[in-house]
Formats: structure tokens, C-alpha cells, sequence
């Protein structure tokens, strides 16, 4: 299932989100598509060698419901308001798509990475090197079983650009080779990791960057 729209509720701080908050939020949308949680746990704490976190965002997870038409502005204040968490208005782009049941959980970790542009670049062209150039990219050099990408159309909280989100299998966590789609190849390795970083580079501000591994489950 593929959404033109997704409304992302990032937990900042110390506290995870609930499936119980999540089903309360879904209910304050009109026939939501597919509603998503994402916590960090026991189970995502495995892949803590992937986290970043350079301006102290502290994401603990996040709630996604997706939709097919855009809240109101005024609707994703009060959510804002009313949860303290961050509220990101999301454009939805799925190069791979991820295939969960309602009720199910994904046996690996979700990697979700919320940036700002370089200053110099604007949108068209963030655009262009994200969604066009980039995107074989990240699929080619990763083990990555999903892959989501975010365009940031409104926010309420820290300003992002983009959010991009990758399911990897649970053995990427302890696993560069693994991760990076290079296992039993040391030279592959490194040319996959030093493709994968030229190509961000050239759309997100490194200094921006919030990585963190959460364990995703469809609620429904």
C-alpha cells in the first residue's frame, strides 16, 4: 500500500510512544490508511553502533498514520499541543516498499534518519539528488528490505528536510558487512560505504543528521 501522505509523531526526549497512544491518534483522523509504531527497545538497543545524534533530539520512536489528503494546518497544531511530540507533515516516497500485516512486527530494526538540506540547496534540486540520484544508491549499498523517503511538507518541532526511513535485517545491527550489503567482501565494503556517504553528502547536512534504530510494528 502505497500513501501520498503520512503524518509523523517523533517521540523526542525520554519517553517512547505507546500502541495505545497510537490507536488514540489514529482515531483523530478520518479513515486512516495504515497505521505504523516505531519504539525504541530491547530489540532496536541492538544496533546503538548506528545512532547519532548531533543535536541532542533524543528520538525514542514514532507513530505514522498514513493518509490519502492532507490534514489541516490547524489540525497538526493541536496534535502538536496536545502530545509534545514533534509533528511532521510528510509527502511519501517508496522505492521499497515495506509488506507488514496489521498485528505484525518487523523482525529487524527500522533506521530513521530526519536531516536538513545544505543551506545552498533548494528544494527542486533537493529533490533531484535525493529522489532521483540517490535513491539506487541506498538500495544498492545497503541490506535494506524497505525503503521510505520522506519530503517534510509542514512541521510543528525541530525543523527537518527530509526523514528517510530502511528496515534492515536484525544481523545488520552487529554487522557493517552485513549492513552495508558486503558480507564476505571486505573491498566491497568499503567502496559501498564510501559510495553511500558521497552520494548523502551531496543532500544532507551532516551536521543535522539524527539517526536511530527503532523496532517497527503495523498496528493497522
Amino acid at each position: 500500500m502505497t500513501s501520498s501522505y503520512r503524518v509523523q509523531l517523533v517521540y523526542l526526549g525520554d519517553t517512547a510512544p505507546s500502541a495505545e497512544e497510537a490507536r488514540r491518534l489514529a482515531t483523530q483522523f478520518e479513515a486512516p490508511l495504515r497505521v505504523m509504531l516505531a519504539r525504541y527497545d530491547h530489540h532496536s538497543a541492538r544496533a546503538d553502533q548506528w545512532r547519532r545524534d548531533p543535536l541532542s533530539l533524543n528520538p525514542q520512536g514514532r507513530i505514522a498514520v498514513d493518509l490519502d489528503a492532507v490534514p489541516s494546518s490547524d489540525h497538526l497544531q493541536t496534535l502538536h499541543q496536545q502530545t509534545g511530540g514533534a509533528v511532521y507533515l510528510c509527502g511519501v516516497h517508496w522505492p521499497l516498499e515495506l509488506t507488514l500485516d496489521p498485528g505484525s512486527t518487523h523482525a529487524g530494526t527500522l533506521q530513521w534518519s530526519g536531516f536538513q538540506k545544505p543551506p545552498e540547496l533548494d528544494r527542486d534540486e533537493l529533490r533531484e539528488r535525493w529522489l532521483s540520484q540517490h535513491t539506487d544508491v541506498a538500495i544498492a549499498c545497503q541490506s535494506t528490505d524497505s525503503y521510505a523517503q520522506h519530503e517534510i511538507l509542514a512541521h510543528f518541532g525541530p525543523s527537518l528536510d527530509g526523514i528517510a526511513e530502511e528496515t534492515f535485517p536484525i544481523e545488520a545491527a552487529e554487522s557493517a558487512a552485513v549492513f552495508f550489503a558486503a558480507k564476505d567482501d571486505s573491498a566491497l565494503l568499503k567502496t559501498n560505504v564510501t559510495r553511500l556517504l558521497e552520494s548523502s553528502r551531496r543532500f544532507i547536512d551532516f551536521d543535522t543528521l539524527s539517526v536511530a534504530h527503532f523496532t517497527e510494528q503495523r498496528l493497522h
